[in-house]
């Protein structure tokens, strides 16, 4: 069965971060749209305008499979409402409320940002975020930087925010209709990969970092289809 998959990445890396995977769907016969904010919009645009943007980059013909790397998870159950979506599947990110208000990051998280954030408000780049060197690894940020050029062009395309940007929420209708799925490839998610089989979710777990999708391009397409599969075939 072919699929049609729509990845979608957080607002703090550039779309080509799931590139290496939509091919790796593409070679395995499947549709993957990888649609790119961030090349269409400079600075750029806020939390709750994000999904706006990002429907005009899709191109909507039939239903299609959802995924959301990382902070993109809020924004692709925010879409299931708007487009027509067989299954849903978060790789790597907080698992969104059912329904009601949704942040681009959680409180903790936010805390720390807080303290990142110059006087005028300002952030570095996300991968300058962390001086922790467990974190790093965690992310995946040390297995990319192994290749300069590579980690330079990944950084060139990282947007700047200032800290008020995460003060913004969308409100999700309710989407507990749509089967879905969760993928965690890092133990940063340990909590959320928790909270997905609370819900009764099928979960994956790949033996990597968070930028699986980007460094492991090859298991992460296969869990997205063997998942896909799954969740498409549930009665």
């Amino acid at each position: 069965m072919s699929l049609d998959f729509i990845l979608v990445a957080g607002p703090l890396v550039r779309a080509s971060s799931w590139e290496p995977t939509a091919r790796h769907l593409r070679e395995a016969g499947h549709r993957a749209q990888v649609p790119d904010v961030l090349a269409h919009h400079q600075p750029p645009p806020s939390w709750s305008a994000w999904n706006a943007h990002l429907l005009e980059l899709i191109d909507a013909c039939g239903e299609s499979v959802l995924v959301g790397h990382s902070s993109a998870s809020a924004l692709v159950a925010d879409l299931a409402g708007k487009l027509p979506c067989r299954c849903l599947i978060v790789v790597d990110g907080e698992v969104p409320p059912s329904q009601g208000t949704a942040s681009p990051v959680r409180p903790e998280l936010r805390e720390f940002i807080g303290s990142l954030a110059a006087p005028d408000g300002t952030l570095p780049i996300w991968s300058r975020w962390s001086g922790d060197a467990r974190r790093t690894s965690l992310v995946g940020l040390d297995i990319l930087a192994n290749d300069p050029i590579a980690f330079a062009e990944f950084e060139s395309g990282l947007p700047r925010l200032s800290v008020d940007w995460f003060d913004d929420t969308i409100e999700l209708a309710n989407w507990d209709r749509i089967p879905a799925g969760f993928i965690q490839t890092s133990a940063i998610y340990d909590h959320a990969a928790a909270e997905a089989q609370r819900r009764g979710w099928p979960v994956v777990r790949l033996q990597g970092t968070h930028l699986h999708p980007t460094l492991r391009p090859a298991e992460t397409a296969g869990a997205l289809i063997a998942m896909s599969h799954q969740l498409v075939s549930r009665p």
